[in-house]
């Protein structure tokens, strides 16, 4: 996944805008070092990069050292030069900034720099979560999980435990293999035997239960192959389309899910693509991107209420496309909110869930399972060299002052060819 800027404008930065253009990371910038923390607050950064000369005055190292209190998940990046290495020597040593980028800037020390700090960031991130107790079953799960080679038996037998628990989970509990197995059973044992003509008697509704939860366990299966196949692709997306191409595919999944729409009276709003990205083309793979908007679209609807609306606003930012997905946020069973901003990295993990229900409304709709949902969805974004993320924002659009979960994904937008 590519990480996601937040720059300070300035003469030192509008190189520095350039080479991200070049190397298609993703970022938004902002005019004066006083709005910072509104901009941390209403958005989700990766780093935050500025000029070490912006930094002149104490009043502006003063807001630098809150920056690194109240978001100390948004890493600072300074551009500097020898002129004033002292005060940045000074910044870093007292962990102000995190690591620092020197003039002239190269493209390639600029993504060397960026790709080591964000892989550091993650690195902190799961830290931060994980128990003690936990790390060896996790780092294990994570070396499993190298998406650059496919899940073998050996290897599948070191995590046996946590995949069984999964599958009990998505397998035996409500439709599916579980109840199959019932149906099964009652149907030998309810089944009358006609000697004289030689067949047995079923009763319609037992049929129908076997019929029914056969085409659950059926989908599950399903979801198994599908599942297979992302795990063993492991080549970035060259293809490229005009953003445009997404539309068609979110009506006809919104239109698919109609019925698991009806289920809680729930509504999914959707705005217009915007004119000016047209121009421009992303990376596109349309099977995979028909996976990713199924399983938020999914998750959306299974996490929100009766009556709920769901939001999917497009927005032409710099020099990417950002696409919101919005429902409302509600307590979880340990009582936090939505998507705590401990889960934030954690939920693209495997296996994980904030949420043991399971809802059988939805099984035949899912084409993921095993709590691999948005792990696979994040496999694929970063193979459109694309950006997730999931958090909590305040609610903006129905003006009751809760929170909503923001899925956001970002394209960057690449000039067409001429």
């Amino acid at each position: 996944m590519i990480p996601h800027s937040l720059v300070l404008s300035s003469q030192t930065t509008d190189q520095l805008i350039h080479i991200l253009n070049e190397i298609h990371f993703t970022y938004e910038r902002f005019e004066n070092l006083s709005d910072v923390m509104l901009q941390l607050k209403n958005q989700k950064f990766h780093f935050l990069i500025l000029s070490i000369e912006d930094l002149n005055d104490l009043n502006s190292q003063e807001i630098l050292e809150n920056i690194t209190k109240s978001f100390p998940n948004t890493l600072i990046i300074l551009i500097t030069n020898t002129n004033h290495w002292a005060q940045t020597a000074s910044l870093l040593k007292r962990h102000s900034a995190y690591d620092y980028l020197q003039t002239p800037l190269e493209v390639e020390h600029v993504k060397f720099t960026l790709d080591r700090s964000f892989q550091y960031l993650n690195t902190k991130l799961k830290s931060q979560f994980i128990h003690e107790a936990e790390n060896h079953l996790f780092k294990r799960v994570i070396e499993i999980f190298d998406w650059k080679k496919s899940l073998i038996h050996k290897e599948n037998q070191n995590i046996s435990a946590d995949i069984i628990h999964q599958m009990n989970i998505s397998l035996f509990q409500g439709s599916g293999i579980g109840t199959l197995m019932s149906v099964v059973s009652i149907l030998i044992s309810k089944s009358k035997l006609d000697t004289e003509n030689n067949h047995y008697i079923v009763q319609k509704p037992i049929l129908d239960l076997l019929s029914e939860n056969y085409e659950a366990a059926k989908s599950m299966f399903d979801s198994m192959s599908i599942s297979q196949s992302v795990i063993d692709d492991d080549l970035l997306v060259e293809n490229t389309e005009s953003p445009n191409q997404l539309v068609p595919i979110f009506e006809t999944e919104i239109k698919y899910l109609e019925e698991a729409l009806v289920i809680k009276s729930q509504k999914i709003n959707i705005s217009q693509i915007p004119n000016s990205v047209m121009n421009y083309k992303i990376r596109f793979n349309p099977e995979k991107i028909t996976y990713i908007v199924r399983e938020i679209l999914l998750n959306a609807i299974k996490y929100s209420k009766e009556g709920d609306e769901i939001f999917i606003i497009y927005f032409h930012r710099e020099n990417f496309l950002e696409i919101k997905v919005i429902n409302p946020a509600y307590q979880n069973e340990d009582g936090t909110i939505g998507i705590p901003e401990k889960y934030e990295s954690f939920i693209f993990e495997p296996f994980f869930r904030i949420s043991s229900v399971v809802d059988d409304s939805y099984a035949k709709f899912e084409q993921f399972r095993f709590g691999l949902g948005l792990t696979l969805v994040k496999k694929i974004m970063d193979q459109h060299q694309a950006n997730i993320q999931i958090y909590n924002i305040d609610d903006n659009l129905r003006n009751d002052n809760t929170k909503d979960v923001c899925l956001t994904m970002r394209f960057p937008l690449l000039q067409e060819e001429k």
